[in-house]
């Protein structure tokens, strides 16, 4: 292990090389601390653009108080800055107006502090704290034309909320944006102190400027700027407490060492120096959502501006996460790094479903449209049977309940026509969309629902899901073996083509951002059953071999009428029908397992480890939500994957380990120990595995042989070990 500290390998430009047409990750320089309220970044897009840093943009137009999860849901409550010298004539400083050119050899990017200095020689450098930031704005010396290079400072909230001068040295305001409608009262409120006074000016188009005319010698301007959703005094108390009076100096540092604590939870040995950047930078990707959305109040009593009743809440409160994506690794991971963290989140969520009556499928801040299933579920089962379960159980299963049961639901909550799924057993695609996907994601979801009802002895609920989570082979098509589209009078999709895509547009298509061949293999609470309609081991091997297969790499637009950025993507991945760039066959891989074959999964987790995730602006393949497409190269690294979260057996399924040996920190003062012998990069298969100095055969791990602590040793050659966890005792096990 390097002596550096571990935040140095972390670059936060990292997937910040996307477009909307292709993705890299598709996501921005995120410098804030770990599950800060705010982040703060620098803006190359345009007004109001999800693309909100672009690397090969040449033109940097605002440094900006960010919330966005995703450009696909884009920003709230967000505002910008941005310094400039040039303040003379009838200027609108709108971006065009402002943008400045800088080099990238004149930009550092680290989590905790952000450097850049502008072509027009304007330095700024900025660092955070969970709510707040501490700007620093040295601007170049006088020269001859200094009557018309007066410094100033450009504020902008994109025309959403107000600006106010509060005295000569703060700035109150608003930032009102959203995407979605929020409550009429919903407001980003924010703060601005400086330390040199300035002339106020607004212009007709909202956007403040404030000119320092009189700067001492340093030419240095410090602005102290603090965010919140409750109200202007909460935003004054969260900058009095976050950074009072502390120096520039003194929140880096801070920032740093919480940065480098967060990123110790996990210590590589033995690993070159790209892999170091690429594993930290990713790791810390990790570590950005869900959002705080909780403040404290006068009394230190934690409060919350719901975006689900517009009211002013007591307790908890989380935000910006899709479900859909992170319930497969995001949670699973914090279940054994963070199990506190991890029941304070689904806490806040709780929470939520309190205050608007149902649980979000994607919150950013409140209930957003996007994605399919109630995956809310997957996440608490998962939860609970790893002995975490300090928060409310009961209402927790309620609202759970509620979106297995009520077909009033189906936008930013619910199930979308849940009422013709019970009826005919199967979304059927004449009456909704992406059918095929939705019967999968509803039958998971039941699978899930029935071991949290097991969980809690309600017998009647476990019986009548665990039969619902079976609908799956009514959609599966026992002629050519492929989940497909089927209409509500029982007939196939027609046209059937396993490369098509499906769609989103009415009637649609029956996937959602995949085809037949993904789609097929998502079953994963019932790996078993599949493997039995496929025809045996044999013939499940054989399809995801296929599926796998490079030359098997061509797609049809189908439903989608377009090439969609996840197309392009999958080919670019160069494994077949295997798109790694999207969630739905993130556990395709590791399916091997249970059909008695874990070594045939090696050589395809170390091309997506290798090839597919680097340190760089290109360092993702697909977008990296919300800490989904991260956490999957974490596990997978580590040498094992959570196939089924929210199983009653809680697992992991046995890959390859990457690294040599990887120390992780787990609570109560616990360390596992990850040892692979003989590793290296031909020798990528398991010969044999210990726990604790006991010989495992089976091809999963348990996981309280994880979150127990101890020694995990691999074994690592370079010819496949087939024994090893072929018999079926020796396989994870389906449907518990």
């Amino acid at each position: 292990m390097s002596s550096r500290k571990l935040v140095d390998f972390v670059n936060p430009l990292i997937g910040s090389g996307s477009t909307n047409s292709f993705s890299h990750g598709n996501i921005y320089p995120s410098i804030s601390l770990p599950f800060g309220m705010t982040a703060w970044t620098p803006q190359t897009g345009g007004k109001l653009d999800g693309w909100i840093y672009q690397y090969e943009k040449k033109y940097i137009n605002g440094f900006k108080a960010t919330h966005q999860p995703s450009p696909w849901i884009a920003d709230y409550g967000d505002f910008a800055i941005m310094p400039i010298m040039n303040t003379v004539g009838n200027r609108s400083f709108e971006i065009a107006d402002r943008q400045t050119a800088f080099q990238h050899e004149n930009e550092k990017a680290h989590p905790y502090c952000y450097t850049v200095i502008l072509d027009n020689s304007i330095k700024v450098e900025f660092s955070p704290t969970e709510r707040c930031c501490y700007f620093k704005i040295i601007f170049p010396e006088k020269t001859k034309n200094s009557a018309l290079e007066i410094p100033a400072l450009v504020i902008d909230n994109f025309g959403f909320g107000n600006i106010n001068q509060k005295n000569e040295s703060r700035i109150v305001g608003t930032a009102t944006h959203t995407t979605e409608k929020e409550p009429e009262n919903f407001a980003c409120h924010f703060s601005m102190n400086t330390d040199s006074g300035f002339e106020f000016t607004q212009k007709d188009n909202g956007i403040v400027v404030l000119l320092f005319d009189n700067l001492n010698d340093d030419r240095t301007v410090e602005i102290k700027i603090s965010t919140s959703f409750i109200s202007k005094n909460q935003a004054l108390l969260n900058l009095d407490r976050e950074i009072g009076n502390k120096s520039f100096t003194e929140i880096k540092n801070t920032a740093m060492e919480v940065w480098e604590k967060e990123l110790s939870d996990i210590k590589i040995e033995d690993a070159s120096e790209e892999q170091l950047k690429t594993f930290y930078s990713v790791h810390s990707r990790t570590k950005l959502f869900p959002r705080i959305f909780y403040e404290f109040d006068h009394n230190n009593e934690m409060i919350h501006y719901s975006p689900y009743n517009g009211k002013i809440e007591q307790g908890i409160a989380y935000t910006d996460n899709g479900f859909w994506d992170t319930y497969r690794t995001v949670y699973p991971l914090f279940s054994i790094i963070s199990p506190d963290l991890d029941a304070k989140i689904i806490q806040g969520w709780i929470n939520a479903y309190k205050e608007g009556g149902w649980f979000p499928k994607w919150a950013s801040p409140g209930y957003r449209e996007c994605m399919i299933g109630t995956p809310m579920v997957n996440i608490i089962s998962d939860a609970i049977y790893k002995g975490i379960n300090s928060f409310d159980l009961l209402t927790a299963y309620e609202g759970c309940l509620k979106d297995s049961m009520d077909a009033s639901g189906g936008l930013g909550w619910g199930r979308r026509k849940l009422d013709s799924y019970l009826e005919l057993g199967y979304c059927a695609m004449d009456i909704v969309i992406e059918s095929a996907s939705r019967t999968l994601e509803y039958g998971y979801n039941d699978f899930c629902m029935a071991q949290f009802a097991k969980y809690l002895n309600k017998d009647d609920d476990y019986i009548k899901f665990i039969k619902r989570s079976e609908y799956y082979h009514n959609i599966f098509d026992k002629t050519d073996k492929f989940i497909k589209g089927r209409y509500a009078d029982g007939s196939w999709e027609k046209d059937f083509n396993p490369i098509k895509w499906g769609g989103p547009k009415p009637p649609g298509g029956p996937y959602t951002e995949g085809n037949s061949w993904q789609y097929t293999f998502a079953v994963p609470f019932d790996v078993a059953g599949l493997i039995k309609l496929i025809g045996g081991d044999e013939a499940f091997i054989e399809k995801l071999d296929t599926l796998l297969d490079p030359e098997n790499n061509e797609f049809e637009v189908g439903y989608y009428d377009k090439v969609i950025h996840e197309m392009s993507e999958m080919v670019a991945c160069e494994m077949g029908q295997y798109e790694h760039n999207n969630q739905p066959v993130h556990q395709i891989l590791y399916l091997y397992n249970y059909a008695g074959a874990p070594w045939k999964a090696a050589p395809h987790i170390r091309k997506v480890v290798d090839d597919l995730y680097n340190s760089g602006p290109k360092g993702f393949c697909g977008d990296e939500d919300t800490g989904e497409m991260a956490s999957w190269y974490i596990l997978s690294v580590l040498g094992f994957y959570p196939v089924c979260p929210g199983s009653s057996v809680p697992r992991y399924e046995v890959g390859t380990p990457r690294f040599n040996k990887v120390t992780i920190s787990l609570p109560e003062d616990k360390n596992l120990q990850i040892i692979a012998n003989n590793n290296s990069d031909k020798n990528i298969y398991v010969q044999s595995l210990k726990v604790n100095g006991i010989t495992i055969d089976r091809s999963f791990l348990k996981h309280e042989e994880i979150i127990n602590g101890g020694v995990i040793e691999f074994e690592m050659g370079a010819i496949p070990n087939k024994e090893f966890g072929k018999c079926n005792v020796n396989r994870p096990p389906s449907m518990v």
